[in-house]
This record gives structure tokens, sequence and C-alpha cells, in this order.
């Protein structure tokens, strides 16, 4: 089932020849005569190469190369399976030690010790080491043997089950080449939006089951012909869904560093897949709304990772969500959702719990707290603009003369907000009580800053956290519970 390839590899070095192509490939290429796999015995297998890390020094040759090349001398390595290396291992080393010293006019103690280890690692490898481990598998199972042939392969070049459902996707593809197609779009999602993304094949391959109502699991049974046969047809559809998703997401801000969980996309783009004229980027009240409530709800799902461990299930209730909300230029039902999240155990947007999360979160975790402050503000160019997280009291402040209890809030959110990344190099470690005096009304309103004065000094910080963190924790409620239910 697996290992063909070690296999025929590990014949061909210990039995086999090797034949290449000279120059060219196709019709009228030519082979080279046979060759044989060598090994330096002088090359010291103990310290691996600067370069490339590798160990032993492995050729192949049609003839056994001149003992001074390179100051090398290389060993046939079918030659280790010979009958005089199993009776007298060290009889043997003593043998190409001598012939190697007769051949140079000399071999250095060094050289020797060299010579030793190599025949004996080799000797070792092939013949004591258990190195092959092996069993036979009696379940004619599909998803057990993709399972299997996953695990056996994570130690080389990772096979991810998207690998192995793209060929079965192939097959039914028709005249395109699945693989091709799906790697190709996922290279657009990452490097020609707004901003760069991470996403991969299994996103895309789970995305299609969501969006086409079909089992969520991701196994091989749920890709059937009949079901390879639709995604094929809806396949422009489902890109068309996708690709808004992932542009709406980088439009709040969110890319390669803050997107923390795919699947919490794939809700998203079921929505849209149902109304393929919403972009969540236009200007129609519609679109505003929706977008709105689209940031906030995926936002939240990624503070309180409402996808992780059971994400099937978590996409199958939320799914069951959006088919009973259905409808033409319907709403994002996000307080239908986040009624589906509470009951699965998980914190909803829709909670006093989800407030206070946000309100305790920290600048050290910068990936959360540039979504979490991205929620006070109504602004809709987060993915063309640049924005910093700032301390409002500046770090410099609590350098000199502050007690320790105080210090320990400077990293509190409380202390935090998003400004445009050339306004924060203007304001460097300038003190908080200067640099508002030159802001406007409406620079203090749009941050949540307390309007009394008294409070930007240095001295006064704990009161400014304490009263800073009202007006925040109104914003947040306002933002996750419009209509001032908690839960």
């Amino acid at each position: 089932m697996d290992g063909q390839q070690r296999l025929t590899a590990l014949l061909v070095g210990l039995q086999g020849t090797y034949l290449g192509r000279k120059t060219k490939s196709g019709k009228g290429a030519r082979t080279t005569a046979p060759k044989k796999l060598y090994l330096d015995l002088l090359h010291d297998g103990r310290v691996p190469d600067a370069d490339d890390e590798i160990y032993y020094h492995f050729e192949f040759y049609e003839y056994t190369p001149t003992v001074l090349k390179k100051n090398s001398y290389w060993f046939e390595v079918r030659r280790i399976l010979d009958e005089e290396f199993e009776s007298d291992l060290a009889d043997q080393i003593d043998y190409y030690k001598q012939v190697i010293r007769e051949v140079r006019g000399k071999l250095t103690s060094q050289e020797a010790n060299i010579v030793e280890h190599n025949l004996t690692r080799l000797y070792e490898g092939i013949r004591s080491d258990v190195a092959i481990s092996y069993y036979t598998e009696t379940d004619p199972d599909h998803e057990r043997i993709l399972e299997i042939f996953v695990r056996a392969n994570s130690g080389g070049t990772i096979l991810s089950k998207s690998d192995l459902l793209l060929s079965t996707l192939t097959l039914h593809w028709g005249t395109e080449n699945a693989r091709e197609v799906i790697n190709q779009f996922v290279d657009i999602l990452n490097n020609q939006l707004t901003r760069k993304n991470r996403l991969n094949k299994d996103f895309i391959m789970k995305s299609c089951l969501v969006l086409l109502d079909l089992p969520i699991t991701y196994r091989v049974s749920s890709f059937t012909k009949d079901t390879c046969t639709r995604i094929r047809s809806s396949w422009i559809d489902v890109q068309h869904a996708i690709k808004r998703t992932v542009d709406a997401a980088n439009a709040f801000g969110i890319d390669e560093n803050t997107l923390t969980s795919f699947n919490a996309l794939i809700p998203i783009a079921y929505y849209l897949h149902q109304q393929p004229r919403l972009t969540l980027r236009g200007e129609s009240a519609a679109e505003v709304l929706n977008a709105q409530r689209v940031r906030v709800w995926l936002i939240s799902v990624l503070l309180n990772n409402v996808m992780g461990g059971t994400s099937d299930s978590m996409l199958t209730k939320l799914r069951g969500v959006l088919q009973i909300y259905r409808r033409p230029n319907g709403d994002f039902p996000i307080a239908e959702l986040n009624k589906a999240i509470a009951e699965a155990g998980r914190i909803a947007a829709s909670s006093d719990n989800a407030v206070e999360k946000v309100l305790n979160i920290k600048y050290g975790d910068k990936d959360a707290c540039f979504l979490a402050l991205s929620l006070l503000y109504d602004d809709r160019n987060w993915g063309t603009i640049n924005y910093s997280i700032d301390h409002l009291f500046p770090q410099e402040s609590f350098r000199k003369n502050v007690p320790d209890q105080v210090k320990e809030f400077r990293d509190d959110f409380a202390n935090l907000a998003l400004v445009i990344s050339d306004e924060n190099s203007g304001k460097k470690n300038q003190p908080l009580n200067e640099w508002l005096t030159t802001r406007s009304p409406e620079y203090l309103k749009r941050h949540f800053i307390p309007t009394d004065q008294s409070l930007w000094h240095i001295e006064r910080f704990e009161k400014f956290v304490i009263e800073r963190r009202k007006l925040l924790r109104a914003r947040l409620q306002c933002v996750f519970l419009p209509d001032g239910e908690s839960t």
C-alpha cells in the first residue's frame, strides 16, 4: 500500500543500476550507461556538510572512480552484502584501510577512524538496524487506508488529505486538472487580493462541501462521483463566493497574520453563495449593514476560538441556521448564529462574557489586540490603510517614579488605541496630556478618551484606566449587544 518508491530506491542502491538521460528527453533521447551507487569512505560522515547538512557522500558512477579524485575513496555500496562482511566486519574494515593506505601512500589516524565509522555505519544501516517498519493491513476500508497513507508519509513531503482527494476529484473534473485549478485559485486568494493570506487546498475542499450542502466530514466517502460532478458544475459560483469572502475579510483588516481559523470564513462564504450580488464592499444600505454584521461576527468568532476543536460539528450547526434563514436579499443572521454558538457551549458575540474577554486582552497578544481594537471603530478602509497599535500613555512615561502596581496596567486594553501609522510616528513618546491638547474633541470621541483633563497625567493613570474601561465597555456592548440584551 505504501513505501514502493523507498523500497525501489534501496534495491537500486544495493542490487541495481541507474540509467539517466544524457541531454534531451523524448524521442531520440539517449540514456547513460548503467551506473552503480558508491560511498566515499574518506568523507567524514560524523559531521554534516555546512551547506546542505548531508552526512554521507553517495554518488552514482559507471566505473569505480579513481581513488585520488578529490581525495576520495569510493566504495561500491552493494559489496556491503558480500559474505566477507557478514563473517568478519572488523577484518574487512582493516582490509580497506590497508588498500587505501597502499593506493594513496598514506592514511592518517583520523582518516582511518573515518573509514571505520563509514563502513560500520553502512553495515549497521543495511544489515543490523531494524529500519523498515511494516505490517499487513487486512481492513479494506478506504478511509482507514487513506489515514494510514497520510500518516506514513508525514515524515517527508507532507501529503494532506486534500492532495489525495484531489486525485479523486480530478477523475471527474472533465478536461481540466482539478489540482491545477484549485492550486491556481489558492494562489489568487493568497497573493492577488488587497492583503496577503495563507489559505490552503483543505480550506477550498471543505468550503465546497459546506456551500453545496454536502456531508461536511472530510472523508473519502464524501467525494463520490456524484459529489465530484456537482462540485465541478458549481465551481464558478463556489469560487465567486469564496473570493468575495476573503476579499471582505481583507477589507476588515484580517489577513495571514490575524486569520487564526480558516473555517471561520466558511459560514460567511455560505451566506454570500446564497447572495451572489452582495460584496460587503458597496455603499448601499444592505451592503453597509451586512458588512458590519459580518465583520463583528467574524472577529468575535476568531477572538473566542469558536471553531477550535470540533469545527465540523460547529460548521454543521451554523450551516443549519443559514439554511433556515436562507432567502433572496436576506440579511446575515448574526443573532441566530450567535444563539447556535452559545447553545454549543462556546462564547458568542451576543454575551457579556464576550465583552469582558475583549477588555482583558493585552498588548502582548498583538494579533488578537488588533482585531479587538478594530471593533471600536466604524472605519471601512482597514484593507488599504496601515494602522498601528498605540499606547495612549507612552511606554516612556512608566520608566521613572511609577509604582509597580501602576506599571502592570501599561499594556492594558484601556491604554491602547488604533491610529494611522504616520500619526503614531508623530506622537512617539510625547506625554499624553501634551499630545491630547493638540487634538480635537472629535479625536477624543473617536478613541473613547475621557474628557476629564486631570486624568491625562501619569499620576492619575489608574483612574484613567477605570474611566476609559467604562467607555470601552459601553462601545463594545453597543457593537455586540445592539438590542441591549445579554446572556
